[in-house]
């Protein structure tokens, strides 16, 4: 679990790739573009940043609302959430980074789901240091979801906050709820809080930090504002 220094420097330029590549495909998302059209756009753009065994999911609208739900062929419409969960490899270590963002205006329900999630993503960086538990991280997520007038637990923040990463997408440690095991530097993982409306919209963040002897160390621009989503 926990990662060397060359390591570290292979996830750090693997995650700032697929974040370059999320910034620049931003540019060329149009009105009736489908979802499979932005993913395929996604997995080219990564590719030419130089990662291998790339994947991109890209979810509007309603379909977000669905975390991690099913791609398919809807067509982006003006108004509309976008949301984009992708990454690839470098020498075998993997990124994994999602973007929420709007086409065109921003509705008051988008934008209060939003912030709920970049504060919760924040008040679960302040837990990741050394010697706190996995589920800390989770637990002040979950209650700055809840702050922020979500239904509570797992209500609108329906799944972990996060996962271990390396050699595999999806390893040790896991944050998570009952997972006591120690943070540790060196370890690394993502923070993807999420809210989740049913039937109307869907928002998360997700970027991969390391834990280090002070503050986690983010791997690329963490996102800024709902206007600005990559940094």
């Amino acid at each position: 679990m926990v990662k060397s220094a060359s390591e570290l420097a292979l996830l750090r330029r693997a995650n700032e790739a697929t974040k370059a590549a999320l910034r620049a495909v931003s540019a060329h998302v149009s009105e009736g573009m489908s979802e499979g059209e932005l993913a395929g756009l996604v997995h080219a753009a990564q590719t030419a940043a130089g990662l291998t065994d790339t994947w991109a999911l890209a979810l509007f609208g309603a379909n977000a609302s669905y975390p991690h739900g099913t791609q398919g062929e809807k067509r982006l419409v003006r108004g509309e959430l976008v949301l984009v969960d992708a990454g690839g490899a470098l020498h075998g270590y993997q990124s994994d980074v999602t973007r929420t963002w709007p086409f065109g205006p921003v509705s008051s329900a988008q934008s209060r789901a939003w912030q709920a999630v970049h504060r919760a993503q924040t008040a679960a960086l302040a837990e990741l240091r050394p010697g706190r538990t996995c589920e800390a991280a989770d637990a002040a997520a979950r209650a700055a979801v809840a702050a922020a007038g979500y239904a509570a637990d797992y209500g609108n923040f329906t799944h972990r906050l996060g996962h271990g990463i390396g050699l595999q997408t999806h390893e040790d440690p896991y944050l998570v709820r009952g997972n006591q095991d120690l943070l540790r530097p060196g370890m690394t993982m993502s923070d993807e809080p999420g809210v989740y409306l049913i039937g109307e919209l869907g928002v998360r963040l997700e970027d991969i930090v390391a834990i280090t002897e002070g503050e986690p160390e983010i791997f690329g621009p963490r996102a800024g504002s709902i206007d600005a989503p990559f940094g």
